[in-house]
């Protein structure tokens, strides 16, 4: 009796997967180390629960929340359990060549273990979003696709302060509220939300240095960078917006003046 399961998973995955593991095997072997250095056993007992806790809801309630038991049956679990392994060998060493990095060795902690299998957990939602629309070959190719999107991100929202992120939300409030009537689309609320948020964060890095020192000018909440500039922007985009809608506004009611008077003419 032949396999129940189409080509790709029978030919396609197991070379995919052999040569994933065949590749983190090579660079765990060259560019890996275990953190041996005494610790606190108080500290070690505490992280150890918190990656207990972490593990078993990854493997577990992640394993048979986004599993497909009536199709697969037990397997499902197992596919589930396969792309959990290979997200945390990939942010293992991603997070470890990005953040731990010394003397040409990926120092491995009970942390970045912890940390690794969280950013593998994203797999798993996601997981949710398109099951039974994606095999598990293109799930195999999505797994380090979106472990890398995703330690980028937190990298990168790292980088910035929750102040920051606070201000950012507030100036893209401040840009819209203006002309929030004359926005026709999403689209385009979203546009100068992103806007806002960018001059708020780029002006939280960069313009109190230049304010400050060059300019003498003192500001403690952050002001200028949080209402100023993306008030100015909400402003510019309303005149615009307003003077398009005046615009279209003629047009539209030209046009069926027009119709009508061809249609009087006519009769």
């Amino acid at each position: 009796m032949g396999s129940k399961y189409p080509p790709s998973l029978q030919v396609c995955l197991p070379r995919w997967a052999l040569m994933l593991e065949a590749t983190f095997i090579f660079i765990f072997f060259f560019y890996t180390s275990y953190d041996t250095s005494s610790k606190n056993q108080k500290t070690l007992r505490e992280t150890y629960r918190a990656f207990q806790d972490v593990t078993v809801m990854a493997a577990l309630g992640m394993g048979f929340l986004a599993s497909s038991l009536r199709r697969y049956s037990w397997s499902s679990v197992a596919f589930s359990l396969f792309l959990l392994v290979l997200g945390v060998q990939w942010a293992l060493l991603l997070d470890g060549f990005l953040e731990n990095f010394s003397n040409g060795k990926v120092v491995i902690r009970l942390l970045s273990i912890q940390l690794a299998t969280m950013s593998a957990m994203s797999v798993l939602i996601s997981l949710g979003a398109i099951q039974g629309k994606a095999n598990l070959l293109q799930l195999a190719v999505m797994v380090p696709l979106e472990v890398t999107a995703f330690s980028t991100m937190r990298m990168v929202n790292r980088r910035f302060l929750s102040t920051h992120i606070h201000n950012a939300v507030l100036a893209g409030g401040v840009a819209v509220g203006a002309s929030c009537h004359l926005i026709s689309s999403p689209w385009l609320a979203m546009v100068l939300g992103f806007v806002a948020g960018l001059i708020s964060s780029a002006g939280a890095e960069c313009l109190p240095v230049c304010f400050n020192q060059v300019l003498g000018l003192h500001d403690t909440c952050g002001v200028y960078y949080t209402f100023s500039l993306p008030g100015l922007l909400g402003g510019i985009t309303y005149i615009v917006l307003l003077t398009l809608q005046i615009s279209w506004t003629k047009n539209s009611m030209f046009a069926p003046k027009s119709q009508n008077m061809e249609r009087t003419s006519c009769n």
